[in-house]
């Protein structure tokens, strides 16, 4: 009978509980999110104050002026209970539907082995194709997933942020700004102690007298986050993210404005350093610098587009913002205003194109932290920079619009560009972030123009030692004072709080410095990310078997790691710089055009035009940016873009490296005084006569464990440095000097993408030029010959990779049917490519010859002879073999249309 009893009343209590629980959720109790109100949801009762029921005049009526309060007192308010963390987590993506064939997403790699050798990925983004769990079924589909892409933000509050403390306060600042997050656990000031005003006022106006929005910035922080962050401020103020030295002096050097060895021109000059001169007074390159390449040091404002909002000086780095500049602050003031701005899609190519006018955009949150995430860092470091590559991103080339308007305008884009997707660095796709690799010290060191890499302190083998000995350490002793000041530093990260303890064995990289987040467990070295605080195991190689690559001592001693793991880097080729006096927006307008302030112009027809952005000076309003106005208009165009192409040679640490041009110049001054031309696409020439076609040390941010082909180096004269082989070249550098001296051009057989001829002279200029270079005519030797050595370190890599089938043919048939085929073809045909046309401001199509007849597609082992002179006849024109990239001619005026000639169509071909 008890048992029964027992067993009736926990019946009973379970119902009860039941029944609870049901009524509660029935009643209404406040079960909203905030991510609602980030999606472009309305939801009220997520952004307005606990008691907004009793206050909701009071935020409308303080913006009215002339009320005003002597005695305004700060009281807490009980804060709700019930209410969790809000996140701005990864994109949600749908669940794709059950798949009955292989597809792109079935490969490690997708791209690379769908691509294949094609130009672009296009054809991968065919309807149907599943890509990161959305499926295309129409091509509309395509932008919900790039939008999804360029929203995601690859972290959570929580990681970044840790514990947030929102103040739940009513009087005095809080009267509009209830809610706010504190600013930091070790900033528990008072509102008016940075920002100032005045916060006895219930007058708006008054209120905001002598208000400091920004007291971080370059301007203000010595005098207020230099009062206890001293040595922190002074190196932000001498490293070259704010003083920009490398970017100005190599491009003043390329242009011949100064000597390699002057005292370096800086923003903020230093005792040996000069000031950069105004765009009136100096060379011309300072008026290009300032309109074009200025807007990210980090005390410059930044264009209201996505991609592109950030602060500035400290808080440039450590006051987080997402890529639409969509605030998740519980700040009341913050939310009125967003949502005055009603919804509206940010990432269209019309928003971005408005930059200069639209509503600036707000920090996630009002919080300072040091686990700055990777998007934080791409704000500025993108453009087709390591940025871009870590996450897979290609921004295309401006070109004419290849779609109607209406289309065009609601098309997604990120920094103003539109992007191909490409793998990823395996460091982002493991979760990984910029500061798990660079610490502190490294970003921010005082260096000259030309030692940037002596500010890198990372490098593969720190983390992943050599297969013959593992990473070093350092131990962490009680006994020794910088241990505490260490691990004091580590607590001020919330994913490394309490992780780090004296005792443990920590990394030290290439420079010295520890590095706290890497520690020896047991056997193993383990990284918890800054940003995450995942734990992440690091291969050795001492412990993983050797591949043949790994074999080759050459390779492991002479060689950076990028040079073969990087997947691919992207590059722009032969910037044009076309400077007009005047805007003449008819040759541009159907451009897709990614520079804000030409963006601005041109989709703005009825402000009046004078001039581009002087970006040093710009500030950034609530709701526009204003700078002053070079009277002068500034047009880059790129010749080629790409990804598969890259070129080999000697970093300033003598290993073979992947190298990158930065940037190969064109200068084209369209009319003089008596509308003559000035220069029609001619490179400068530096103070000691190199061409001002600069290249310098790169890393590819695109690691991958699996690596590229031998033949992407071995015998592939594009990556010697020597040239497309399809393609005209120089032969001799000193007939190539002798001709641009003399003439102010290039030679009609130049290449953008020939570094050297093939005496290994070089055609283009390395800064610094003492340190790094292109190969030699010793080395390009030993890359393009088929040793004994090589081939048999081939051989051992088919078998590696199981392709040991390739080993078994000396030829495959189809080698034999296309051999045949070319020669009944005689030479190929050229390749379709653009040219930039300066008298027209656009790109046109190289001629094509006439074409020769199709053939049989039947097999024929026997050919009939044919006669030299029956073989000189197919050739087109009876030109010279080769295709010819470089064609200066197109920059005359002989046998071309008048200037006032209607444009062709975007697409149609011009003949030349």
């Amino acid at each position: 009978m008890n048992k029964l009893f027992r067993i009736f009343l926990s019946l009973v209590f379970i119902i009860g509980l039941c029944l609870g629980s049901f009524l509660t959720y029935s009643s209404g109790q406040d079960t909203n999110d905030f991510s609602d109100f980030f999606d472009g949801k309305k939801n009220d009762e997520s952004i307005a104050a606990p008691s907004e029921k009793d206050h909701s005049g009071i935020l409308d009526f303080l913006l009215k002026p002339g009320s005003e309060s002597k005695d305004i007192q700060e009281t807490e308010i009980v804060p709700r209970s019930g209410k969790t963390l809000h996140t701005k987590e990864m994109v949600e993506l749908p669940a794709s539907s059950p798949k009955t064939q292989i597809d792109a997403s079935d490969f490690e790699d997708p791209f690379y082995r769908v691509r294949g050798l094609q130009g672009n990925s296009e054809k991968v983004l065919q309807p149907g194709t599943t890509l990161g769990g959305v499926q295309f079924q129409t091509y509309g589909d395509t932008n919900k997933f790039i939008e999804k892409f360029y929203k995601e933000s690859n972290f959570s509050l929580e990681d970044v942020y840790g514990k947030i403390e929102y103040l739940e306060r009513r009087g005095g600042c809080y009267t509009c700004h209830q809610g706010i997050e504190r600013i930091s656990n070790n900033h528990r000031f008072s509102c008016v102690r940075c920002h100032g005003g005045n916060r006895r006022s219930s007058s708006l106006p008054n209120a905001h007298k002598g208000l400091v929005s920004n007291p971080s910035s370059a301007k203000n922080a010595p005098r207020f986050c230099g009062k206890c962050h001293g040595d922190h401020v002074r190196k932000v103020e001498r490293s070259l993210m704010s003083t920009a030295k490398r970017m100005v002096n190599i491009t003043r050097y390329a242009w011949g404005a100064q000597p390699q060895d002057e005292l370096p021109f800086s923003l903020y000059p230093d005792d040996d350093e000069q000031a950069l001169p105004s765009a009136a007074s100096g060379h011309p390159v300072d008026g290009f610098l300032r309109a074009k390449c200025l807007r990210c040091h980090i005390d410059s404002e930044s264009p209201h587009r996505p991609g592109d909002y950030r602060s500035s000086g400290c808080s440039s780095c450590h006051m987080i913002y997402s890529n639409d500049g969509i605030s998740l602050s519980h700040d009341r003031a913050i939310q009125k205003l967003q949502n005055q701005s009603g919804k509206q899609n940010r990432f269209s190519r019309k928003f971005s194109e408005n930059s200069l006018n639209n509503p600036r955009g707000y920090p996630l949150l009002h919080k300072f932290t040091v686990a700055v995430p990777s998007l934080q860092c791409e704000h500025c470091h993108n453009n087709n920079g390591v940025g871009q590559e870590f996450e897979g991103l290609f921004a295309k080339p401006s070109r004419p619009k290849e779609t109607p308007e209406q289309i065009n305008a609601e098309k997604p884009v990120l920094y103003g560009k539109e992007h191909e997707f490409l793998v990823p660095d395996i460091h982002r796709e493991k979760g990984m972030h910029c500061i798990d690799c660079h610490i502190g010290d490294e970003m921010k060191p005082e260096a000259e123009p030309d030692q940037l890499h002596s500010g890198v302190q990372i490098r593969c083998v720190d983390c992943h030692g050599t297969q013959e000995k593992l990473p070093e350490g350092l131990l962490l002793l009680e006994s020794d004072p910088n241990t505490k000041k260490m691990i004091a530093n580590a607590n001020l990260n919330p994913n490394l709080k309490k992780r780090v303890r004296a005792g443990d064995k920590v990394l030290v990289n290439s420079s010295g410095s520890p590095m706290l987040h890497v520690k020896r467990v047991k056997k193993k070295w383990v990284l918890v990310s800054k940003v995450s605080g995942k734990k992440h195991n690091i291969p050795l190689l001492k412990n993983i078997k050797p591949s043949i690559a790994h074999q080759i001592p050459k390779h492991m001693q002479e060689m950076e790691c990028a040079t073969c793991h990087a997947r691919w880097a992207a590059t722009d080729w032969g910037m044009h710089v076309i400077r007009e006096r005047s805007f003449n927006p008819e040759k541009w307008r159907s451009w897709n055009l990614s520079d804000p302030s030409l963006q601005y112009l041109m989709s703005n027809s009825s402000n009046e035009k004078t001039g581009v952005f002087d970006w040093p000076t710009a500030k950034s309003l609530p709701q526009k940016i204003e700078a002053n106005i070079l009277d002068e208009y500034w047009w880059t165009v790129f010749s080629d873009a790409g990804w598969s192409d890259m070129v080999m040679g000697k970093n300033s640490r003598g290993k073979y490296a992947i190298l990158k041009p930065r940037y190969q110049y064109f200068i084209t001054e369209p009319s003089g005084p008596l509308s003559l031309p000035l220069k029609r696409a001619e490179p400068p020439l530096t103070l000691d006569d190199s061409p001002g076609l600069i290249w310098t040390d790169y890393s590819p941010h695109t690691i991958r464990k699996t690596v590229r082909s031998c033949e992407s180096c071995h015998q592939n004269s594009l990556s010697a440095g020597l040239g497309d082989t399809l393609k005209k070249s120089i032969q001799d550098a000193g007939q190539f000097f002798s001709e641009l001296k003399q003439n102010n051009q290039v030679n009609q057989d130049f290449q953008v993408k020939q570094g050297i001829d093939p005496n290994g002279q070089a055609l283009q200029t390395f800064f610094p030029g003492d340190k790094s270079r292109f190969l030699n005519s010793e080395e390009i030797t030993a890359l393009q010959e088929t040793s004994n050595r090589y081939r048999a370190f081939r051989s051992l890599n088919l078998r590696e990779l199981n392709f040991s089938r390739l080993l078994s043919r000396k030829e495959f048939p189809y080698d034999v049917r296309h051999r045949i085929r070319e020669k009944n073809m005689g030479q190929p045909q050229p390749r379709e490519d653009l040219f930039y046309n300066a008298e027209k401001n656009q790109f046109v199509e190289i001629e094509k010859p006439k074409e020769t007849p199709k053939l049989s597609e039947e097999f024929t082992p026997e050919l009939p002879q044919e006669s030299e002179e029956d073989n000189e006849t197919m050739k087109p024109d009876n030109k010279e073999d080769g295709i010819i990239e470089f064609l200066y001619d197109i920059f005359q005026k002989n046998n071309e249309a008048p200037a006032s000639e209607p444009l062709p169509a975007p697409g149609e071909a011009t003949p030349l």
